[in-house]
């Protein structure tokens, strides 16, 4: 069931495409409650990397919308259900900037913004959405689409931003 505007967002931690240093190396992992103490967290969520509509939602965040997160001192993060290799492999061939976070259990998915039932004959598949968490922890913004060719658009965005900021 997905979270609803006015509900507390449920804590999480994730791994990211991002590798730490170390022997043996590990992924960089992203809670939110730690993120939400230096600012607003707006969260991307997508079916799967290497797919055109994914990958044009991710490159707007990279190349349009980041600017405006950041002026606002929102943080933004990518979610996907899969695990952080592919997500690796998909960000170091575009570069988006942002954590992509591997939810490759669905747990985060089902709690924030639910699974499609069946995608290509994939099943359990997140679902497309944006949803905006102010700084105090409480969701203010939520766009979830049936269609997962539809890409949130600029004005999606704009609403989330101004949603935890006050715009």
């Amino acid at each position: 069931m997905a979270v609803k505007v006015g509900d507390r967002a449920p804590d999480f931690e994730l791994f990211s495409q991002e590798l730490l240093e170390g022997t043996p190396p590990r992924f960089k992992s992203y809670r939110l409650s730690a993120a939400l103490e230096q600012g607003p967290v707006v969260l991307h969520f997508f079916p799967m990397p290497f797919t055109g509509v994914c990958e044009a939602q991710m490159c707007a965040v990279r190349d349009q919308l980041i600017p405006a997160y950041r002026s606002r001192g929102v943080q933004v993060w990518g979610v996907t259900g899969h695990y952080p290799f592919p997500i690796q492999a998909w960000d170091r061939e575009h570069h988006f900037g942002v954590p992509v976070l591997a939810d490759y259990e669905h747990t985060v998915s089902e709690q924030y913004v639910g699974t499609y039932a069946d995608l290509l004959g994939l099943r359990r598949t997140t679902r497309r959405g944006v949803t905006a968490i102010s700084q105090d922890g409480i969701v203010r913004h939520v766009w979830i689409t049936d269609d997962p060719l539809v890409a949130p658009g600029q004005e999606v965005v704009a609403e989330a931003v101004a949603s935890v900021t006050g715009d």
